[in-house]
């Protein structure tokens, strides 16, 4: 299927649905695919929360210098998440995810542009061995819940020399995500790369063997945080963040284990653990003076933290940098700026 050079094409929300007899299908977007302006046009508020779906299709690559637009304002505007005027009266808790993979395995999606989504650029559901290279998503940094990838129940993803620059987090690691790999990207504006949230609702959460490579944060919110909601249950372990490098950015390295729930009292907590931290330096946004902020559940504690040659300077000299942990749990190699002397052993 081909979508030509030069050419603009209006689509409203559509499924491609497998299983195909034929191996090897390439979607060839070279020209542009836009959204509807508006959302009467979309469906509001009866609307299907998924704009493009591939289901079901094992062995399909999504390629082309084209652009998919999703020309989200209209969203955006409407959305409770939108903080100038949130939870006003009629406005929409969900919008839709631009371009979705379900249950499409042994697949790629490489060059392709996705830009202004109503919420979510990219989901990657239900699949295995997945491949992403030279994506790159495009939204301003105010447009609410934008994130640039999310993935959940997912194995064996790879993502290579993306770039993103949205609104929300630029790659979102959900529950029953398994061997992700992120190297070689461009992240910011937007907030970060994040693990979670997880556990919301008390629900069970498994997410291990997520290893993020060389990765530039630039004028982020977050840098790499782990988030997980009170009540949870499970364990996120094994994850890595390596070799990557931070300008400007507000909390560089964070947990937070108390997600949206600052007062409320803890019953339970997905489990921590096994989490490598190396050669990471950069700047820090002077807002937060805390440049390694490790907040860990009272009730369980984050163990196997590892710190090998961190260094963090504010954007500003005239701000002396902190880190501040709860019930943390590992040890340090090497040169720590600022010191992690708040870290248990």
């Amino acid at each position: 299927m081909v979508v030509p050079k030069g050419k603009t094409f209006l689509l409203k929300s559509i499924e491609f649905s497998g299983p195909c007899v034929t191996r090897n299908i390439v979607v060839q977007i070279s020209g542009t695919i836009v959204g509807p302006l508006t959302l009467k046009e979309w469906g509001w508020p009866n609307f299907i929360n998924k704009w493009i779906v591939f289901k079901n299709v094992d062995g399909l690559t999504v390629q082309g210098r084209g652009i998919i637009d999703g020309r989200g304002n209209c969203w955006w505007e409407n959305s409770c998440h939108n903080s100038k005027h949130r939870n006003r009266p009629g406005c929409s808790q969900s919008q839709p995810h631009s371009v979705n993979f379900v249950a499409t395995s042994n697949s790629q999606l490489k060059d392709v542009t996705v830009t202004n989504s109503p919420m979510f650029h990219v989901t990657l559901l239900d699949l295995s061995n997945f491949n992403i290279t030279n994506l790159k998503v495009d939204s301003p940094e105010e447009s609410p819940n934008t994130d640039g990838l999310h993935t959940q129940s997912v194995e064996n993803v790879s993502i290579r020399n993306s770039y993103f620059r949205s609104g929300d987090d630029c790659v979102s690691v959900g529950n029953s995500s398994f061997h992700v790999y992120i190297n070689d990207c461009h992240c910011g504006p937007g907030h970060g790369i994040s693990i979670g949230s997880l556990g919301e609702l008390g629900n069970r959460a498994e997410v291990k063997e997520i290893h993020v490579q060389r990765v530039n944060f630039f004028g982020t919110m977050n840098g790499v945080r782990i988030k997980t909601w009170h009540g949870g249950q499970g364990e996120c372990h094994s994850i890595s963040f390596k070799h990557s490098n931070f300008t400007n950015v507000m909390n560089p390295l964070l947990i937070d284990q108390h997600y949206f729930a600052e007062s409320a009292k803890e019953t339970s907590a997905v489990k921590i653990s096994n989490i490598t931290y190396e050669n990471l330096h950069g700047t820090t946004n002077i807002l937060t003076p805390s440049a390694i902020n490790l907040g860990c559940s009272r009730l369980v504690s984050c163990t196997g933290l590892y710190f090998n040659n961190i260094f963090f300077t504010p954007a500003r000299n005239s701000v002396k940098l902190k880190s501040t942990c709860i019930n943390a749990k590992g040890k340090t190699w090497g040169r720590i700026e600022p010191p992690l002397s708040c870290l248990n052993h």
